[in-house]
């Protein structure tokens, strides 16, 4: 008895414990505002020049930014550029 007690109390504890953690995780839009203010334009300037040269470079870039950031995790590999003995994943074939 007192084992299914502790799991009627436990259960909905660990789940609000779960669902308490999932909604602190929101993307801010002015993330970058403190360290470095001009971020976002920077990289909107980059990205209209780059579109403007290549138009076509939308797609595989964003498709390229959908699986190195929420596939895998953001961990920067698409900045990477190759080595003698490594090719970079931006220099890939599906890139």
């Amino acid at each position: 008895m007192e084992s299914r007690a502790l799991v009627l109390l436990l259960v909905p504890l660990a789940s609000l414990f779960l669902l308490l953690g999932s909604t602190s995780a929101q993307l801010s839009v002015n993330y970058y505002s403190k360290t470095c203010p001009n971020a976002e334009e920077i990289v909107r300037k980059e990205m209209i020049q780059i579109l403007s040269v290549a138009p076509s470079f939308a797609g595989p870039f964003l498709r390229l930014h959908f699986h190195d950031c929420f596939v895998r995790g953001c961990d920067g590999s698409v900045l990477l550029d190759s080595t003698p003995g490594n090719k970079a994943e931006k220099k890939a074939l599906p890139n």
